[in-house]
Order: structure tokens, then sequence, then C-alpha cells
């Protein structure tokens, strides 16, 4: 179709050039004409003057021969230049014709080198709206998306526009990047009353209602999970979440039943692998205890628990974080600085985590279960951490290229460190 119209506007644009290449030889014509024309008016004229006797016949005969003259002269003029304009015709015809030629043998090829051929041969009309809204995304200083903005003008077109499930839903999903979850289970459950049948809203719902809760799958959200899984069995966020949610119940069994599933679904993805084998380590680990605990003696019972209480005392680390001064001048005061303890070995996202911004450096902290990341994955459960401090322009939790970082590993449980946000961070 693109082409078919960019050659209807070749030819328009041809139809304007070609009458004025081609009016030079019959303006000659006519001029021609127009002399022979003029010529023999006037004989007729001096003919009809030597009939009434206006003029003599030596008279006659002498303007009769002066008009023959001129007229043999205005012949041999207009011949003399078509002997010329035969080179010009010529020329002009030629010219004509490397136009028709060079019109389409010039834009063709140029369109092909510096035009966007994705609008051409693979034209896409979600492609042209993606680009479109990347073009007029707010940017902060600094280049980097405005999310704050972003999310301030969805939802005024979702004010304007209530009735939109994937307006809404886009808007969840952007609160969820500011970590605003409260709003984000609001706006997914503003599209999930309008599509109530798609499974991702109701995944999306559940996380958002259970990051608004200390990372708590119960009730709500597990009965969103059960749906959304029932819907589509082989949903692998489903599957981890379902896992997840029988782990905080202590329903280990059935959490490890879930993420067995999950792992032929991710077979190409090793880190993840290592993640869900993580958890099913844990989970068998914990389920081991339970049935452990079932047997034991009361007096057992009471030592085992001393132990977990003394040991979870000092089942923290101490991390000081400051800023290098080669980086001062790098970062906004109010990027956001995420400090995280993640195990050594076993699943690579973190255990604990905190969130706090440039304009607080330096300060000090403590990391501890209470700010697990999963109910069931803390840093007590590990002998040995690795530590670390990054700044996100962004707010992203996970690091991209360019972030400002530092890390220390091998920390164990009860120590106290120091880290200096000194290394750019390259992937």
């Amino acid at each position: 179709m693109f082409w078919i119209i960019s050659a209807i506007l070749v030819a328009i644009a041809l139809a304007f050039i070609l009458p004025a290449l081609f009016k030079s030889d019959a303006s000659q014509d006519a001029t021609r004409e127009q002399n022979i024309s003029i010529a023999r008016e006037q004989l007729l004229e001096l003919e009809h003057r030597y009939e009434k006797g206006g003029i003599d016949k030596e008279g006659y005969q002498s303007s009769k021969d002066e008009l023959e003259l001129a007229l043999f002269n205005d012949l041999k003029d207009t011949d003399a230049i078509p002997s010329d304009s035969i080179n010009k015709s010529g020329s002009s015809s030629v010219s004509t014709w490397l136009i028709l030629l060079l019109i389409p043998l010039i834009a063709v090829p140029a369109y092909l080198q510096l035009g966007n051929l994705k609008f051409t041969t693979h034209f896409d009309p979600k492609m042209v709206a993606q680009e479109a809204a990347i073009s007029t995304m707010p940017l902060k200083a600094d280049g980097t998306p405005d999310v704050e903005k972003i999310a301030e003008n969805l939802k005024a077109e979702m004010n304007a526009n209530p009735t939109d499930p994937k307006g809404w839903f886009m808007l969840g999903r952007t609160y969820m990047m500011l970590n605003r979850f409260s709003e984000a289970a609001s706006s997914f459950d503003k599209s999930l009353s309008l599509r109530p049948e798609l499974a991702e809203t109701k995944l999306a719902l559940a996380d958002a209602l259970s990051m608004n809760n200390n990372g708590q799958l119960i009730g709500r959200p597990r009965t969103l999970v059960g749906e959304a899984l029932s819907a589509e069995p082989t949903n692998i966020t489903a599957l981890w979440l379902s896992g997840m949610a029988a782990s905080q119940e202590g329903e280990y069994s059935e959490a490890i039943k879930h993420w067995n599933n999950v792992l032929p679904l991710i077979k190409d993805k090793p880190e993840e692998v290592a993640a869900v084998e993580g958890l099913i380590t844990e989970a068998k680990s914990r389920l081991g205890a339970t049935d452990q605990n079932k047997v034991s003696k009361p007096s057992s019972e009471t030592v085992s628990q001393t132990e977990e209480k003394k040991d979870t005392k000092v089942a923290e680390v101490k991390v000081s974080v400051s800023l290098s001064n080669d980086f001062a001048n790098k970062v906004s005061p109010d990027d956001f600085v995420f400090i995280y303890a993640k195990a050594m070995t076993g699943p690579p996202m973190p255990l604990a985590a905190v969130r706090k911004r440039v304009k607080e450096l330096p300060f000090e902290i403590t990391l501890n279960d209470a700010q697990a990341m999963m109910p069931n994955l803390k840093i007590s459960s590990f002998k040995a951490l690795s530590v670390g401090a990054r700044i996100s322009k962004t707010g992203d939790p996970i690091g991209q290229n360019g972030d400002y970082f530092n890390e220390k590993s091998n920390i164990a449980l009860g120590d106290s460190i120091s880290l200096e946000i000194d290394q750019i961070l390259t992937k």
C-alpha cells in the first residue's frame, strides 16, 4: 500500500513538470503558422488595392516582392530555429525521459537508505503507538523517564476515561514501579472489575495486595492466585505465587508441588531455576523440621525454641553506608539507595532489603529478618551473605548498568561492615 501511494504521488508530480517540457516545440509551430497567416492577409489586401486602382502594376509588383521576401526571411528564421531546435528538442526529450526515470530511481534508494522501513514493509500500529509514546514520554533532567509524571498523566487519562481496563492495568503497573502498592492495588481492582476473567490482572492484584501487606499472600491474594491458576494451570507466576502462599501457611508439601511444576517451564533460565530450587530446598528443610517437632519430647522442643531465640538475637548485619566523593556530584539527593543482603549460595533474590534516599547518606542500618523480602526466606537461615548498597535513579530494585554500588561477600551473621559506594555496575 505504501509503494502504491508513493507511485501515485510521483505521477502527480510529473503531471506538473512534463507539460512545461513539451511546451517549447508547440510554441515554435504556432509561431510559424502565425507568420504565414499574416503574410496571406497582407497579400490579399495588396491584391485588393491593385484591383481597385489604388496602386499601379509596378507598385503592386514591388510590394508583392517585398512581402514575399519578408515571408521568406521569417520562414528562414523559423526554419533556422528548428535546425537548432532539433538538438534542443532532442535534448528536451532526453531530459524528459531522464526525469521520468531519475525521480523514482533516486527517491526509492534514498528512502531505503534513510527512511523507516518498519512502517512500510512491516507496518505495526502498536509499534507506531509505542514509538509515539516514547517520543512524548516525560523525562527528568538527566534524561531518565519521569515515572511520577507518567503516573500523574495516566491518572488524569483514567479519570477522563474510567471504563478502560487496559488503562487501569497500566496505571497499576506504574504505581508498582513507584512502590505505591495501595494505589496499585486499587488500579488493578478497577481493571479486574471491567475484565474479571483475566488471569494476568488477578495475579497483578494479588501481588500488589501482598506487597502492601509485607509480602503476605494469605486471604484474598491467595484466592486470586488460585483462580488464576485454575484458569491457566501452566502460568509460571500463578504457580510461583501459589507455592509462596502455601509456604506462608505452613503447607510445605503443597508449596513444593507447585514449585516443582514451575521448574520444567523455566529450564532455559538458569538463574530462575536456582531461585526455585532454593525455595524447594528451604521448604523441604522446614517440612522435615515440622515432622521432627511432632515426635520430639516437650523438653527437647523447649531447648530447640530457646536455641532459636538465641540465634535470632545475632541474625543481623549492621551496615554503615557512605558515598564516594567522586560520585557525589553525579547523583541527585532524591535518588534511591537500596541496601540488601543475599545468600552466598541458594536463591539469587535479596533476603532482606531497605530503601533510602541519597540525601540521607551517610547512615547506618541493621539488616535482619524484619526486612525479609519473603517470609520463608530470611537471613537467619543462611550462614554466609553478600551485603551491598546500590544507588538507582529510577527506583528500580533490580540493578541496571550504570548504577553506583558496592558489595562485600562472605559476611556472617552478627558482623558489622562499612560500604562506600564507589563502583559502577556493569552487567
